[in-house]
């Protein structure tokens, strides 16, 4: 039954990834245009930020759809990871652009030009229901790569609902370096959640132990299961930090049969399942044996 509900979720996963990718990049297109007609620099800005969203967006859907397969002989723990190498792409899209419009904004700093504050309001408009809307859809999905888009949308929306206010502003004011600052804080907002996406990305290669499990509580739980005497060398990683691997030793009494230590296999699994651990190798030894990794 969760294998159906797990398979749908991810199938609708996609269908929302492409949804916010026709948004988002015909929408950066209405951008680029309304940033060259109204002279903004703060809307090339989120121009820039949404055309490498779009792109971001659609290695996601392809990697997203790829990293469902099965395992095969040559990725015997399937293809998760791939998930993982959109979110990287998409980091690395979003740093660059973000640095081309920092460079670009300081620039303006020392040269401040007109901008149309009327044609800035009705973009940021328009931008806060696109966003907006391709959020929504966004929000109901989980996984590192769907939260990486979700971040985008909401930094948009934040992003637009600063030009609304510059735009307010600027109609009254001719304070026009305030669309340069906007533009450097909109990119800073950008490098901020890069940053935090590159970190998590990185941990997750690196095999560190799933952050979502606690070593001591799951050994603590182990060890209340009938049967297990002791449990040590526990060793986890995260696929794509929604599904985790697990290697450990497990201490039974000597005198135990096959068919208890299988019962006891199917016990341990069925807990290990209900915390995301969907990948787990357990070593069984008797009490006496002394194991070389027993201080771990």
């Amino acid at each position: 039954m969760s294998n159906c509900h797990h398979h749908h979720h991810n199938h609708s996963g996609s269908k929302n990834i492409l949804i916010a990718f026709t948004l988002n990049f015909s929408f950066a297109i209405i951008e680029f245009i309304g940033g060259y007609l109204t002279n903004s620099m703060a809307i090339y800005s989120d121009a820039l930020h949404d055309l490498g969203d779009s792109f971001a967006l659609l290695m996601s859907y392809f990697f997203e759809k790829f990293s469902k397969k099965d395992s095969d002989q040559k990725y015997t723990y399937g293809y998760r990871r791939f998930s993982l190498l959109s979110a990287f792409l998409n980091s690395v899209v979003l740093l660059a652009g973000s640095i081309f419009v920092i460079s670009e904004s300081f620039e303006r700093l020392l040269a401040p030009e007109p901008v149309v504050s009327e044609g800035m309001f009705a973009l940021a408009i328009l931008g806060i229901v696109v966003n907006g809307v391709a959020a929504y859809r966004m929000s109901k999905e989980t996984g590192i790569n769907q939260r990486m888009v979700m971040l985008h949308l909401m930094e948009d929306i934040l992003g637009w609902c600063a030009v609304l206010i510059v735009s307010v502003v600027l109609y009254f004011k001719p304070w026009y370096i305030l669309d340069s600052i906007l533009s450097i804080l909109i990119s800073l907002m950008v490098l901020k959640g890069v940053y935090k996406g590159l970190k998590r990305i990185v941990t997750i290669l690196m095999q560190a132990f799933p952050k979502d499990l606690n070593m001591d509580q799951l050994k603590e739980k182990l060890v209340s299961i009938e049967g297990v005497e002791d449990v040590h060398f526990i060793q986890g990683w995260s696929m794509d930090e929604e599904s985790h691997s697990l290697t450990f030793h497990v201490s039974v009494d000597d005198e135990m049969t096959v068919k208890e230590l299988d019962r006891l296999k199917e016990v341990i699994k069925a807990t290990l399942f209900d915390m995301n651990v969907t990948n787990s190798v357990i070593e069984f030894e008797g009490v006496g044996h002394k194991c070389d990794h027993v201080s771990k």
